[in-house]
């Protein structure tokens, strides 16, 4: 039978999207494919036309069942026979279904890759299977961004059921991780049908707010009399941004994995039925949601990946229709995912703790909850979380396997070790390689709150080349938010700034942390600062009119501008592994500290508050050796009390003390940074020291 004909009698559809022809007629006639498709594209027609063409069962692999539930109940109203196997179901319910496919009843069946045991595969080999169909193939490659490690079965699987043909399908792969998921899957010679990244409908915005109430406002806003979601990255986000949207009369639900499975149940289902307008949840939510008229896509917490974002604000305007993408970010909001990314690539020694613990049980296999399994490891960083981190790289690197919850005592689900008795070994630096990717990937998500275009950022982290430089419908294009962050030549009080930064940058002698390079060019007297002998470089405090907070912005600029080099970097720090940034310089800083280049352009830092002008150096001679003076006292009352040196006086308020010289208790307290509780603990010090200068 046509396809046509097959699209119109069983899907009521009169005729194909883009794009959608082309890999249909690939994977019918047996072909690999590889398909990158934008969600809402059509993508699961892709392999569902193919399987009724074809004729036998197609075994679709799918990651939730959620989403297996979905695709399912929207194919059986067309009348298409399809079924899913996973835990949602009882056992017998399960072997029941099984049975069905083995006597040829059901043309579609969705599992979920863990159901891939030596014993499912036997009786997968009695069916009449004659396309296997890959969803959420990114899910395959470790270097992606929702890495599963029972994806990696899959291309045994394949191997084991005759090399089946095969349609891997995903709506988020970089080209890297496209050649991943084929490499993995045996399919390097498989047709690839990109079909772009760009949606055309979404409208997207980055609005700055500073803390909570900021949030819940531009929250509150962006969902008002709308179908949303809105994304967070806890679940203590989700509860408190759904309680902001419910006392603002926002008709609110929240989903997230530590509520009951009947109560996420009754959300998901209400949100579909249109009974409750906005969820409050975290990333989970939607994998299964095929609702087209979402209106909105908020995300109180900015995502870890580009990867992870554009397949989360892919769930609004299926239908077409605008609709409104809204990230709210704030400078503090990435610590949070990297929170999760030390979480996620635990520190080498716990990895072989919890192997070891795991060994000497004598068990195998293992049938415990990740929690109990942290309390046996004597670590300070076993949690329930490092864990489970933990065994997913020991089933990477094959020293185990993880076992379905339901295939052992109680519901956890369990682990077999593949080398029981053998001491671990694996690749230690591949392990570090990766969580240094994971913090550039986060570093990338970040940028794109500062691009000059929004879509098209997007688009190039995706490999395309978009037809046009500006989009004129994101708000950088439209609101001029990407304006001032084009580089552009400096002035001559600009590049003299730059160049002091470089030079500070040169004399430390090594790669260190742009908030410690930022502390020695403004001053900074901190302990840490002391120990390295930073205080007695010629660069200490040359640019201490500025904030460490702006400093980090300057230097985060001459980054974007190739002066500097950002890396991140692993090191032992108070006993613990630790992964974070440094800064070196370029060949092309070293040519701008030099002087030795004209047109240097880069973006100028939008700063809050303009760096002061009265420098050290430009006050009066006077008024320059008593705050050289007060300097050395604050050194001493700091190290006394055991606290930085900002905490006695920030360079600013000694700045002014010694310009204005106040005389009395009420003069100091006028001064700039000098509180009453500051007053209280160093201020009469301070003050004693104007005094004995003045008389000295």
């Amino acid at each position: 039978m046509a396809l046509e004909t097959l699209l119109k009698d069983r899907f009521g559809y009169r005729g194909f999207r883009p794009g959608q022809r082309d890999i249909c007629t690939q994977v019918t006639a047996g072909r690999d494919a590889l398909v990158v498709m934008p969600t809402g594209s059509g993508k699961s027609l892709c392999y569902q036309l193919p399987a009724l063409a074809r004729g036998g069962t197609t075994l679709v692999v799918s990651p939730l069942i959620a989403l297996m539930k979905d695709q399912v109940d929207t194919l059986n109203r067309h009348g298409i026979r399809a079924t899913y196997i996973n835990s949602s179901i009882p056992p017998q319910e399960r072997a029941r279904r099984i049975q069905e496919m083995q006597a040829g009843e059901w043309e579609l069946v969705y599992v979920a890759p863990e159901r891939f045991q030596p014993n499912f595969l036997d009786r997968l080999q009695q069916c009449d299977i004659r396309l296997l169909a890959i969803d959420e193939a990114h899910c395959l490659s470790s270097w992606g961004h929702d890495f599963r490690p029972d994806y990696l079965r899959l291309g045994q699987v394949r191997k084991t059921l005759g090399q089946l043909p095969t349609v891997a399908l995903t709506a988020t792969a970089t080209p890297r991780v496209q050649n991943d998921i084929l490499k993995h899957l045996g399919l390097e010679e498989a047709e690839r049908f990109i079909l772009g990244f760009d949606r055309e409908n979404l409208k997207l915005e980055v609005q700055e707010c500073r803390g909570t109430k900021a949030k819940a406002r531009a929250a509150v806003k962006a969902v008002q009399h709308k179908r949303a979601i809105v994304y967070a990255a806890t679940r203590r986000n989700v509860e408190r941004a759904a309680q902001a949207l419910q006392n603002a009369g926002v008709q609110a639900g929240f989903y997230h994995a530590g509520m009951e499975l009947d109560d996420r149940s009754q959300v998901q289902d209400a949100f579909m039925s249109g009974d409750l307008p906005v969820v409050v949840a975290t990333n989970a939510f939607g994998m299964g949601v095929d609702k087209p008229d979402i209106r909105v896509v908020v995300h109180w917490d900015i995502p870890g990946t580009v990867e992870a974002y554009y397949q989360e604000i892919g769930r609004a305007g299926r239908d077409g229709q605008p609709a409104r993408i809204v990230l709210l970010y704030g400078p503090g909001d990435r610590k949070t995912q990297e929170f999760f990314i030390q979480m996620s690539h635990p520190p080498v020694d716990l990895i072989h703790r919890v192997y070891q613990r795991i060994n000497d049980l004598g068990e195998n296999p293992v049938f415990l909850p990740r929690a109990e399994i942290a309390e046996r490891v004597d670590h300070k960083d076993a949690n329930e979380r490092s864990v489970s981190s933990c065994l997913t790289l020991l089933e990477r690197e094959g020293w185990l396997s993880r076992l379905p919850p339901g295939s052992g005592p109680g519901r956890s689900g369990g682990v077999r070790l593949t080398h029981a008795g053998r001491p671990l070994e694996f690749d230690e630096s591949d392990l570090q390689t990766r969580r240094e990717l994971e913090y550039n990937k986060l570093e990338r998500m970040v940028d794109y709150t500062r691009s000059e275009c929004r879509r098209r950022y997007l688009l190039e982290h995706f490999g395309e080349t978009p037809p046009f430089q500006r989009c004129e419908t994101c708000d950088a294009c439209t609101q001029g938010k990407g304006e001032g962050l084009k580089a552009r030549e400096l002035d001559e009080e600009e590049t003299t700034v730059v160049r002091k930064a470089l030079s500070c940058v040169a004399r430390m002698r090594g790669a260190y942390s742009p908030t410690l390079v930022a502390k020695v060019l403004s001053g900074s007297q901190e302990k840490t600062i002391r120990s390295f002998g930073f205080d007695r470089l010629s660069t200490h405090g040359i640019l201490s009119s500025w904030t460490i907070k702006q400093l980090e912005l300057l230097l985060l600029e001459m980054v974007r501008a190739g002066a500097l080099r950002r890396v991140h970097v692993t090191r032992m720090i108070s006993g613990r592994e630790r992964t974070y940034a440094e800064l070196e310089l370029t060949d092309l800083g070293q040519v701008v500290m030099r002087g030795q280049t004209e047109g240097f352009r880069m973006t100028w830092p939008k700063l809050h508050a303009a760096p002061t002008t009265t420098s050290s150096a430009a006050m009066p001679r006077v008024a320059n050796d008593l705050y050289t003076y007060l300097t050395d006292i604050r050194r001493k009352l700091a190290a006394a009390a055991e606290v930085p040196a900002y905490v006695v006086a920030p360079n600013r308020t000694l700045r002014e003390i010694a310009t204005q010289r106040p005389m009395t208790a009420e003069a100091m307290l006028q001064i700039h940074g000098m509180g009453a509780s500051r007053f209280e603990r160093f201020g009469g010090q301070l003050l004693d020291a104007v005094h004995a200068y003045g008389s000295g």
